[in-house]
């Protein structure tokens, strides 16, 4: 097994992975430690081998590929060793002649059957081995595909958030549902850890000071602060009209992966007038049901806000606005977005339009950005997640 490793180290580094002498004895340590079954094995391989998540591909594929055509050499050896010994071709002498016969036995007379059934039995065995060997191959071969399959899944999903929102279609809406689940995760993390109330915060001077005097004076015992857990209540409106709507669903989709980090989350969407979204399995529910091919009017909707839900808006309260303000001329109403700005925490803009088109045509967007304290791009889906965690 150690020649096997090895062997295996020096096709990785033929392939252009880096791997130093202390890395491969660490290997050899470590396929010692957890044993030499498959999947152990290529674990402990890989946290010995591999320094880069991009050359975990090229390793599962090495790994594979080299294992597999060791473990299919070994097993026709071993084969033809015991086919060997069953038919005495070990025995036989270096001159080609017959091998040697038993003195208490007579030799027997061969008849015309033997030679046939002899042939019958090496056919029959060949074709075993074949069948066999063609079998391996074919394992062999769906391993390498479910791996490589496996490798290209990570890769599906960086495009997919890399993405622009302008140029999604059904099928990249369908992909990028597929690789939200790690980005909910990731933002619930990352929401989490600045939402939770630490345990220790900043040096308490003053009882550091009065902690010293029983040692002398010696700032020994530091006390620390505690900081005050933050209650947000995250308010989320968006736009789902034209190719807006794909950015739309993906945000809510992150929000409710994240809900437990905020203390309440609310969530609309509008076109023309105001509706109560839900993001549930996957797809957009929505009360009452919204024109998608109405005329947007973001004025009425932050009217509407006001009139129907000001409960919702305190000083906890952070509004995020999802949309690329175009109003089709109609009124902007910033003032109502400079009201609803006096009455939350704050107020952040998310505009998923690329930023040469800000303020151009109908946009309103130069009216409603002095009214808020961020607007941010989230032209895909990985800028989405950052952006939206700043919210947190």
């Amino acid at each position: 097994m150690r020649e096997a490793i090895l062997g295996f180290i020096a096709r990785l580094r033929a392939a252009g992975v880096r791997i130093s002498v202390a890395e491969s004895i660490d290997a050899a340590h470590a396929v010692a430690a957890a044993g030499l079954t498959r999947t152990r094995m290529r674990e402990a391989l890989a946290a010995t081998l591999i320094k880069e998540e991009a050359d975990r591909p090229l390793f599962d594929r090495e790994f594979d590929s080299y294992f597999c055509a060791r473990g299919r050499r070994e097993k026709e050896t071993r084969r033809g060793q015991s086919w060997q010994g069953m038919t005495g071709q070990q025995g036989q002498p270096s001159d080609g002649g017959a091998p040697p016969r038993s003195p208490s036995k007579p030799p027997r007379r061969a008849t015309g059957s033997q030679p046939a059934a002899q042939d019958k039995d090496e056919g029959r065995t060949a074709a075993h081995q074949t069948q066999q060997s063609a079998d391996a191959e074919a394992e062999g071969a769906a391993h390498l595909r479910e791996h490589e399959r496996a490798g290209a899944a990570p890769a599906r999903s960086r495009d997919a958030e890399n993405k622009p929102f302008s140029a999604y279609t059904e099928l990249d809406y369908e992909r990028a549902l597929q690789a939200l689940e790690p980005l909910k995760r990731r933002f619930r993390v990352r929401a989490g850890r600045r939402m939770r109330m630490a345990r220790r915060g900043r040096i308490d001077i003053r009882r550091t000071i009065r902690a010293s005097l029983q040692r002398g004076g010696a700032l020994i015992d530091l006390r620390m602060r505690r900081h005050r857990p933050r209650h947000i209540d995250l308010l989320l409106l968006a736009d789902i009209s034209g190719s807006v709507r794909y950015a739309s669903s993906l945000m809510l989709g992150l929000a409710a992966g994240a809900g437990e980090c905020f203390r309440t989350v609310h969530s609309f969407v509008y076109v023309d007038r105001l509706a109560q979204a839900g993001f549930e399995h996957g797809y957009l529910n929505m009360s009452p049901i919204l024109d998608l091919y109405a005329r947007s009017d973001f004025g009425r909707v932050l009217a509407q806000l006001i009139a129907s839900r000001r409960p919702l808006l305190n000083r906890a309260t952070v509004v995020v606005v999802l949309g690329d303000g175009r109003n089709n001329r109609r009124p902007a109403r910033a003032d109502l977005l400079r009201q609803i700005r006096r009455l939350c925490r704050a107020v952040i803009w998310l505009n998923p339009e690329e930023p040469q088109g800000w303020g151009t045509g109908d946009s309103a967007i130069p009216s409603y950005a002095r009214e808020v304290d961020e607007l941010l791009p989230c032209r895909n889906l990985r800028e989405l997640e950052k952006a939206l965690a700043r919210a947190a």
